[in-house]
């Protein structure tokens, strides 16, 4: 295993919206320069296209981006949305993609737009938190000191509570669906055909995404039932955001054993969870404990949770100026700005560079497995790296 810290000075330079200056590229660290700007290649859209699974009686919506210039057949990847994603996040990530010449599809899961009654449960538990003594305990009114002596149920955490087997292979199936549906999709779609490599398929996801990812992988859970819904398809696997080992999510340390296609996994020094147990170093678990062999572990410095969706590194005004976007851990609601990471020994960086530092590395990833591309395959070598992103291989 080799390890080290590195710094790429990638900085993205298109894509996130019309009449945007980009800043001056800064020099790599390395050589040759690498996913420096947008790539080449236009990006058509398919905003909504439906499919349908006659097994569930369920139909499914994806979007669907794909290169308008070069030569095909294009790989493809299948990329799954954090809990209450849609079909259109993600858009930093996935247009940048496919300017270098993939086919990327995202499915609305069931579970889109879920996520905003938990966020204002939990802004609304922060507002009490943050009231009198005496309003709290009017709001509270506990029924005996039993009841009051119990924690109050995190709305973040409950989510897995409500997130089980049947939920987890309904993401999973999915997946499938688009994989088995590929050829349908160029004959009802003419603009896709001779587009999509059907022999090199990728699959990625962020958070619960990342979870769905790494089943589609060949991770297994050991829950009850337990789960191995793995797809042959797959050549190779993204997680950004990963869960670790946890009992809820049927994760053990066996979890990975079987996961053999490549895997990158990426979290960031500031990925924090619902909880004090969901830390950066839980969501390595996944490279730790997958056998050796085209594994990679990308830690990037002052990434959050929410900077690996784009939404982070500010579409608008702040993309065009200098000002840092503040941190906020999700346990305790802090905001962490320049001041107060400096006396953590963090110097602060750009959201919009570590954003550009994210897709750069998954890039020469998906080159490197998805394309077999020599330059991208070497870059991947830690031994040519220096600077403030952590890399492991193995």
């Amino acid at each position: 295993m080799k390890r080290l810290f590195f710094t790429l000075s990638l900085i993205a330079a298109a894509g996130f919206g019309q009449g945007v200056v980009p800043p001056p590229a800064t020099p790599p660290t390395f050589s040759p320069s690498y996913g420096f700007d947008m790539g080449s290649s236009p990006v058509g859209v398919i905003p909504s296209a439906i499919l349908h699974d006659g097994a569930r009686n369920k139909n499914l919506e994806v979007s669907i981006e794909y290169p308008t210039r070069g030569a095909g057949p294009f790989p493809i990847i299948i990329f799954s949305p954090g809990y209450g994603g849609s079909s259109h996040g993600y858009e930093g990530l996935v247009s940048y993609w496919v300017s270098y010449g993939y086919v990327c599809i995202r499915p609305r899961h069931a579970d889109a737009g879920a996520l905003k009654d938990a966020m204002n449960d939990l802004l609304a538990m922060r507002r009490e938190d943050k009231a009198p003594a005496s309003d709290r305990r009017r709001q509270r009114q506990p029924a005996n000191a039993a009841e009051a002596a119990k924690p109050r149920p995190n709305p973040m955490e409950m989510i897995w509570e409500k997130e089980r087997e049947p939920q987890w292979r309904d993401r999973v199936r999915d997946v499938v669906l688009i994989l088995d549906s590929l050829t349908d999709l160029e004959k009802e779609y003419p603009e896709l055909a001779g587009k999509m490599d059907h022999a090199r398929i990728g699959v990625g996801g962020h958070s619960y995404g990342a979870f769905t990812a790494m089943l589609v992988a060949g991770t297994k859970t050991f829950s009850t039932p337990p789960l191995a819904v793995g797809d042959p398809r797959v050549k190779a696997m993204l997680a950004m955001s990963p869960q670790g080992v946890a009992a809820n999510r049927g994760l053990t340390a066996d979890s990975w054993r079987d996961l053999k296609v490549p895997s990158l996994f990426m979290t960031g020094t500031r990925d924090f969870g619902a909880n004090e147990t969901e830390t950066p170093e839980w969501r390595r678990a996944g490279f730790e404990n997958a056998p050796a062999g085209d594994k990679y572990l990308a830690v990037v410095r002052n990434a959050n949770h929410m900077t690996f969706t784009g939404v982070a590194a500010s579409l608008g005004d702040q993309y065009q100026n200098n000002r840092e976007a503040p941190i906020t851990d999700p346990r305790t609601g802090q905001v962490l700005n320049r001041s107060t990471m400096a006396n953590d020994g963090v110097s602060g960086i750009s959201d919009r560079g570590t954003f550009g530092t994210i897709r750069s590395i998954s890039l020469l990833f998906w080159d490197a497995h998805l394309k077999d591309k020599k330059d991208a395959k070497a870059l991947l070598d830690p031994a040519k790296y220096s600077g403030s992103v952590e890399f492991l291989r193995k």
